[in-house]
């Protein structure tokens, strides 16, 4: 908020709480909804009104350039698991629960499953357990890949 009163403007501290609590406090994500909110703003206090009104615009940006990136590089069948873990939200979730949503076991998948933490795209917070490395991808790969029958 200091940059936003140095400027000249102020930000209303639920305004600055829903950017934080949008972006997951994922920094990115606060400085790409900063810039848009900023660019929006019209009058001082920002309000949540003008955070709300951008959120699109930030999650248009975020799917062109960030969350892109990273799903290029998946391979088809990682991207595949990916969509598939996607599916039960946003985890972690287990192995065996992505190895079920593709119909297979989980030692099937389990070179796939090393292949994405490799490429930054999972981690594992837990044994047994995967997660994506940023939040909202899940939302992302629902939204841009469909589902395999």
């Amino acid at each position: 908020m200091g940059p936003a009163r140095a400027a000249g403007a102020d930000i209303e501290a639920a305004a600055a709480l829903e950017i934080v609590s949008y972006a997951e406090g994922y920094p990115y994500f606060i400085q790409e909804c900063g810039k848009a909110v900023w660019d929006a703003a019209t009058s001082s206090p920002i309000g949540v009104e003008v955070v709300n009104s951008v959120r699109p615009l930030v999650e248009a940006k975020l799917d062109a350039g960030f969350f892109r990136v990273r799903a290029e590089r998946a391979a088809a069948h990682e991207l595949q698991y990916l969509r598939a873990m996607a599916s039960l939200g946003p985890g972690p979730h287990k192995a065996s629960a992505v190895a079920k949503a593709l119909g297979k076991r989980s030692a099937q998948l389990a070179p796939t499953r090393a292949r994405l933490i490799e490429k930054g795209l999972l981690y594992t917070p837990a044994y047994g357990l995967a997660a994506f490395t940023v939040p909202q991808f899940d939302r992302y790969l629902v939204r841009n890949y469909a589902e395999r029958d």
